[in-house]
């Protein structure tokens, strides 16, 4: 214990001036809080050495420091000052637990001699050191966290926030406490960390991490807890916090790794920064590190993905003592998806890796499959550079890659092993990669190269992406396409022609092999057709495969035929269009009547043959143009979430390419689908739509307008199904609102013409004509309002609100606007006050930019003169307003009885006039605006409220005068005066 000085009372007096000091100190600077938590540890000293006849000096100072410290409790969060007090709380509490360690210490190593008092019995030395812990510190720490854990149950947001905030900051700096107070805390912490404040689960997350034990957490109930917290917790926030914090054995590796997917780009940018880079990637298996590994290098996010690349260079790397052929062996390269992707981004950020590496001709001949890859890697990155010293310096020879070839073909024909197999064949595979790169300038190299190819293509046993890189190798050795398509036809032939003999074998053998020869005819022949480019003629070699191969394969009753026929079929019709008009049906048969990879092979080539040349050039064999898009209809409407993804995007390009002759319906359908719950959990298609409906709308004018045509009828129709399926509660999809204001986004022609003048570079005006088919929006949408359920009009007013108006609207449909919103409010279509008070700010709206006061200073009249306005008046008189399923019951939009006797006259007077006379008579012009310019109009929901107490107070007063009339001594007279 810290040695006692002899003090004065006086200093217990002069704590109400000392502490606030130092407390308005610390507030006023963002540096020296340790100073003042010196001060203050000192102060707290002096104050232990000082009694009075009531209070002790330890309790006095307490008390001080707990009264000023409340001050600053109910403050709102990221108030400076408050952060600064919270900061010297937390210093102060940890500068005592240093300063007393430092004091036990030191007496610990103090001789025997040295101590004041002689340790008689040995077995009481426990005690002394309890005693020597129990401090003026750690007694004042435990009455903070004691005092403390009463805000945690406070009302106010901000009590709470600060408690649990001061708790995180100072619950390091604790020490031993009390069992039972320890178990209180996590208590205590475990209930806030579901606080419905974020900030309040941040910092008992925070607070809560740092108590585990080393036993709790490879899976105690604080980290279940925080487990559950990072998986669930909607705030990233709260996420993060627990992220950073939580104790990290291999029991909670493969949550925290996790995080890689969260929707928040700050979180996965952490973890590849900060929580990753200290763990020992040994300590991961091979699939969790090539998950990791694909999740950075193909985040959208490029700040996660340099994050993700920093982790590699700098920490694996450093793990595996910058040795880049250790680090790859810790990878699974022959089946890695993403090992290519990451070494390519990491010699990206540090290309003095790739720069500095050297391969001896000692190493070609003994390569193994990282090896390879490494070699593979390093030269595609010099080949995208364009680096030509590296490419001739690193880059054999054809005649040394041919050797090389030939000498592990020869390897793996005698390898016996079935596990090494793969790595010989992964080995060959990047040496064809190599080879692709290569110019070939030797004619001798380039020959033997071309040898070489063709025979390996014969090899029975050969993978499929080594034929398409041998496919690749001879288009490059080929002087032109139709040498190219001469030799691969021949090369068909010689597979076919030299299948091995099947003998003494059964029937089923000889079949499995005649299905095998096929299947690898049908392959080259689809590299074939997809490096080929000019039309083809029924003269030309290629046109013979099709009627000896691919027409055989789709008349199979082999269903892998089948597939490999129509993909084969579907490539030939891109090269010949008379080949597509005859054929369309033959893929629309395999759409309608296969299943599996046949039918999903099928619909790609009748899209693709679509987006080659149109669907109005293949009605001719399709019948309509609306029987093809009726069966897209169908396809989006699968249960297969592949193949709906694949319709999907495949109506996305007919639409982007104007390849459909009605695109407002097919449109619709895609918006229906985009938000419909029942597509929450396909990826693949929001994900392609989320970057379509941008695109197609922003792309031109002409799109843009089709947009806006079928946004109130989108809405209308989704407002209906998300109603229907409860998305918020069940799916967590778009809300109706939302939905509403994406479309009204995608309409709007001020991001059209923002986006038009970052790529020309020039400012462009929106014309009046175009702000005309945007503001035609509103005035569907109100039109709607009059036939559609409640829910669906509460949405179809506030989309109306998000409308962007501005002085290029027209006047003439601000007029309409306006004639249509009041005929709304008068008929009272709204009975909840939200979307009253949605009209009454629409309303204002179009007043502000019809430059009047109010709507009394319309000249109604006026405008029946006008043309433009005759169909809106016409629609006014056609509507039945009884037909209007919605009450108003304070009085907004509703007629009053003398105002209603009014309007009867008029039309009685007008009887024969004309119809838009009739209806401009009814029309109320009294304004929907709940809040009006003169100070005497009452809130509409308090007038609301008085006048139903009007009416309940007339009641009741009828009744007892009828009471009374009647008699008083009649039990009954009460009920008789009610009925």
């Amino acid at each position: 214990m810290p040695t006692r000085k002899n003090t004065s009372p006086d200093v217990i007096a002069s704590l109400r001036s000392v502490v606030p000091g130092v407390f308005d100190a610390a507030q006023r600077s963002g540096t020296g809080h340790r100073k003042h938590a010196v001060a203050l540890y000192k102060l707290q000293l002096q104050c232990h050495d000082a009694d009075t006849e009531s209070l002790t000096g330890e309790d006095a100072f307490n008390k001080e420091f707990i009264r000023n410290l409340n001050k600053i409790l109910g403050i709102k969060k990221r108030e400076p000052s408050a952060e600064k007090v919270v900061k010297l709380v937390a210093t102060f509490v940890q500068v005592s637990y240093e300063k007393d360690m430092h004091a036990h210490a030191k007496r610990k190593a103090k001789p025997d001699g040295d101590n004041d008092t002689d340790d008689v019995f040995g077995d009481r030395g426990g005690e002394n050191e309890d005693a020597d812990m129990d401090t003026a510190s750690s007694r004042f720490a435990e009455l903070l966290i004691k005092y403390l854990l009463q805000g945690f149950q406070a009302k106010e947001k901000q009590i709470r926030m600060r408690c649990c905030q001061i708790v995180a900051m100072s619950v390091t700096s604790l020490g031993e406490i009390d069992e039972e107070l320890y178990f209180d805390l996590v208590k205590r912490l475990t209930e806030r960390i579901r606080d419905k404040e974020a900030a309040i689960r941040v910092h008992a997350a925070i607070a809560l991490s740092k108590l585990q034990s080393g036993e709790d957490s490879d899976g105690g109930e604080v980290t279940e807890a925080l487990l559950g917290l990072m998986q669930s917790d909607p705030s990233a926030e709260v996420r993060r916090a627990v992220l950073l914090n939580i104790a990290k054995p291999p029991g909670t590796l493969p949550y925290v790794l996790e995080r890689a997917r969260d929707v928040d780009a700050t979180n996965r940018k952490c973890l590849f920064l900060k929580v990753m880079p200290p763990i020992d990637y040994h300590l991961l298996s091979i699939e969790d590190r090539e998950r990791l590994l694909a999740a950075g290098v193909n985040d959208r996010d490029p700040n996660v993905k340099r994050a993700c690349v920093r982790m590699i260079g700098e920490s694996w790397l450093t793990f595996a003592n910058q040795n880049l052929l250790e680090l790859t062996s810790s990878l699974d390269v022959v089946d890695s998806p993403a090992a290519s992707k990451v070494m390519q981004a990491l010699f990206a950020a540090y290309p003095e890796i790739p720069e500095n590496l050297q391969f001896d001709q000692e190493l070609w001949g003994a390569l193994t499959p990282e090896m390879a890859f490494i070699i593979r890697s390093t030269l595609e990155f010099f080949c995208e550079r364009k680096d030509a010293d590296n490419m001739d310096k690193h880059l054999p020879e054809a005649m040394q890659l041919a050797r090389l070839l030939e000498l592990f073909g020869a390897r793996l024909e005698t390898e016996q092993d079935d596990e090494l197999r793969p790595d010989f064949e992964f080995v060959i595979h990047q040496l064809l990669l190599i080879a692709k790169m290569s110019d070939f300038p030797d004619e001798l190299g380039r020959r033997e190269m071309l040898t070489l190819m063709r025979k390996m293509i014969l090899v029975p046993e050969i993978p499929e992406n080594n034929i398409e890189a041998i496919a690749d190798i001879i288009r490059k050795l080929s002087v032109n396409e139709q040498d190219f398509i001469r030799i691969m036809v021949e090369v068909v032939s010689d597979v076919r022609e030299l299948a091995p003999a099947v003998t003494n074998t059964s029937p089923e053998d000889v079949r499995l092999e005649a299905l095998l020869v096929s299947i690898k005819s049908l392959i080259i022949i689809k590299y074939i057709l997809q490096r080929s480019f000019d039309t083809l003629s029924e003269g030309s070699s290629m046109y013979g495969l099709l009627t000896e191969c691919v027409v055989p394969a789709v008349q199979s009753s082999e269903t892998v035929l089948q597939e490999y026929g129509i993909e084969c079929l579907a490539l030939c019709c891109l090269l010949d269009k008379g080949l597509a008009v005859d054929n369309v049906m033959l893929f629309v048969q395999a759409v309608k009547q296969g299943g599996g990879e046949l039918h999903a092979k099928g619909l790609a080539a009748l899209l693709d043959i679509a987006f080659m040349y149109g669907i109005a050039d293949l009605a001719a064999s399709l019948g309509e143009p609306k029987d093809f898009v009726e069966l897209l209809y169908a396809e989006l409407e699968s249960s297969d979430a592949r193949v709906q993804a694949m319709a999907g995007e495949g109506i996305a390009r007919l639409l982007y390419a104007h390849r459909i002759p009605e695109p407002a319906d097919v449109l619709e359908e895609l918006l229906v689908l985009y938000f419909h719950p029942s597509t929450s959990g396909n990826d693949a298609l929001r994900q392609c739509l989320t970057y379509f409906f941008p695109a197609y709308s922003y792309m031109s004018s002409e799109n843009q307008a089709v947009m806006q045509q079928v946004a109130v009828s989108s809405v209308c129709r989704l407002a209906g199904v998300l109603k229907q399926q409860n998305t918020d509660a069940q799916t967590g999809g778009a809300t109706h609102g939302q939905a509403a204001q994406q479309i009204v986004t995608w309409s709007d022609p001020r991001i059209f013409d923002a986006i038009a003048a970052m790529n020309t570079g020039s400012s462009s005006l929106r014309s009046s004509a175009r702000m005309g088919s945007y503001t035609q929006i509103a005035i569907d949408a109100l039109k709607r309002i009059f036939s559609e359920s409640p829910a669906t009009r509460k949405v179809l007013i506030q989309m109306g609100n998000k409308l962007s108006l501005d002085e290029n609207t027209p006047h003439i449909q601000l007029q309409q606007m306006l004639v249509l919103a009041r005929s709304v409010a008068q008929q009272g279509v709204f009975s909840d006050m939200i979307s009253r008070n949605a009209l009454a700010r629409f309303e204002a709206t179009l007043l502000k930019h019809l430059e009047v006061e109010s709507v009394e200073d319309v000249n109604l009249e006026s405008w029946l003169e006008e043309p433009e306005m005759a169909p809106v008046f016409e629609f006014i008189s056609s509507l039945d307003g009884d037909a209007v399923d919605a009450s108003s019951d304070d009085g907004i939009g509703s007629v009053s009885e003398d105002e209603g006797a009014s309007a009867s006259d008029s039309e009685h007077d007008a009887a024969g006039k004309h119809s838009q006379v009739s209806v401009l008579s009814n029309l109320n012009v009294r304004s929907a605006i709940p809040i009006a310019a003169n100070a005497g109009t009452r809130n509409p929901l308090k007038r609301g409220r008085e006048k139903h107490i009007e009416e309940l107070t007339r009641e009741i007063d009828e009744l007892l005068e009828s009471d009374d009339d009647d008699g008083d001594d009649d039990p009954n007279s009460y009920m008789s005066a009610e009925d």
